[in-house]
């Protein structure tokens, strides 16, 4: 009876890659990994399967001229070169913005990103009465998404854009700023527990979840929210040290280490082996199993036995996370999935495979890591072949493109997560503040003597 059941999931997952074969002219191994007992399955992938997909799908991106198109030029009360999701657009979004500087990265493209930033901060402190408040949409004409907070990403644009421009002096002005968001959260959504609470859905960012309590707001203690700020410290913390402010080094430092205590501990239910939101008023878990219960395996705060029990239970299992085509993001054992029209209750989106395949890295988890950024680039490119375009969301039972068929956004991303899946790179990837140092002298070294830094690569190819 075993071995039928093995031998049934083994055939689910060869027609699973015979769609994308056929679909994708790409190729999946005949040997598929499969714990059929677990309900666990990967398609193992060749490399040169993978990179052919993906030098596919850059070279379908780059004709159609999409990485300009996610470039705005400065837009009323929007001064500066800022990013959109997508042609249709013309505001601000507070993560979007972060994962498309993530991904304009590999194109050593920093100006934009640098740009939304100082765009996004010149509504903080001068527009609102509350310090920090900062909000999380900006049009060039309008104030939109009062009265919800940019999600914490700020410190982590900031230095992606630095980091990728290679100089700081730029973020000088705005730094006082950019420490008062963080002031804002602290003082405005922090619970008795030391814990972050979301406003609503909406200013989650996954619009619809079933995990956040939108009535009364401003009561959900979030996994993600949680892992977002420690992301946010770890970030203010190299800054600080590249601006010689050492107080907040050492400040943002120690903060990031009791919030990744708080998270591996008031966030964790053992029981169900994976973390989940609280109800901050009654302290209740709220155990939906939603995707963004998987983040601290991004933010790498889970520990490595946490990471263990959740990726072998929930993340690799067919009946929870996993798919031929990416991660769901809400599990078929909720009431409330919707794969085909449940937006964030059920459909894949890229920027959940991404988050998930560097979790899956972070944890020694390469190989369906791999497998995860090969599915991100095959449904995408698939989609382009067939649509045009590229959907904001995919169905997680055939990979077919959902929602809005003109989105950019994140699902830039997909042009390069192979790249990063095999490379070990991880572009959204926040260095330790000795690692950044380093980097800073070496960076400083080559622009004082470029004619020795090409010298030295030259000898080292």
């Amino acid at each position: 009876m075993e071995k039928a059941r093995r031998s049934v999931l083994i055939l689910t997952l060869a027609l699973a890659c015979g769609t994308l074969v056929m679909g994708r002219a790409s190729t999946c191994d005949a040997a598929a990994t499969a714990n059929a007992a677990g309900g666990m399955a990967y398609a193992s992938v060749s490399r040169a399967a993978a990179f052919a997909v993906q030098k596919q799908l850059q070279n379908k991106i780059a004709k159609a001229g999409w990485w300009s198109g996610i470039v705005r030029k400065p837009n009323g009360s929007l001064h500066h070169e800022y990013l959109v999701p997508g042609a249709d657009y013309t505001q601000l979004f507070d993560w979007d913005t972060y994962f498309m500087g993530v991904a304009l990265s590999h194109l050593h493209r920093g100006k934009s990103l640098a740009g939304s930033v100082k765009d996004f901060l010149h509504f903080t402190d001068s527009h609102w009465s509350y310090r920090g408040y900062t909000p999380r949409e900006v049009a060039g004409r309008h104030l939109w998404a009062l009265p919800e907070m940019c999600k914490p990403f700020l410190a982590q644009m900031a230095l992606r854009a630095t980091l990728t421009l290679h100089h700081v002096a730029w973020l000088k002005p705005y730094y006082a700023r950019l420490k008062d968001t963080l002031w804002y959260w602290r003082h405005a959504r922090r619970a008795s527990d030391g814990l972050f609470t979301w406003f609503d859905g909406v200013e989650s960012g996954c619009d619809n979840s079933p995990a956040v309590i939108n009535v009364p707001a401003n009561r959900t203690e979030g996994v993600d929210l949680a892992c977002y700020i420690y992301r946010e410290y770890l970030a203010m913390a190299d800054l600080a040290s590249l601006l010689g402010k050492r107080a907040d080094v050492l400040r943002y430092q120690h903060r990031a280490v009791k919030l990744k205590a708080l998270i591996e501990t008031r966030l964790w239910d053992a029981k169900a082996g994976t973390f989940y939101n609280r109800n901050s008023r009654t302290g209740a878990f709220i155990r939906v199993p939603e995707w963004t219960n998987l983040v601290p395996l991004w933010a790498h705060v889970a520990s490595a036995r946490q990471a263990r029990i959740m990726i072998k239970r929930h993340v690799l299992n067919l009946h929870q996370f996993w798919t031929p085509f990416g991660i769901r993001s809400l599990a078929p054992s909720s009431a409330s999935y919707h794969p085909i029209s449940g937006y964030w209750q059920g459909p894949i989106w890229i920027i959940s495979n991404y988050m998930v395949m560097h979790g899956l890295m972070n944890y020694g988890y390469d190989a369906p890591a791999r497998t995860l950024a090969y599915e991100t680039a095959s449904i995408l490119l698939h989609d382009i072949n067939t649509t045009g375009g590229m959907h904001e969301t995919y169905n997680p039972r055939t990979g077919v493109g959902q929602n809005q068929g003109l989105f950019k956004s994140w699902d830039m991303l997909g042009s390069y997560m192979v790249q990063e899946a095999y490379s070990g790179k991880d572009a959204a990837g926040i260095p330790t503040v000795e690692k950044i140092n380093s980097m800073w002298q070496a960076w400083h070294h080559a622009a004082k003597h470029p004619a020795h830094h090409t010298l030295h690569h030259t000898a080292a190819r």
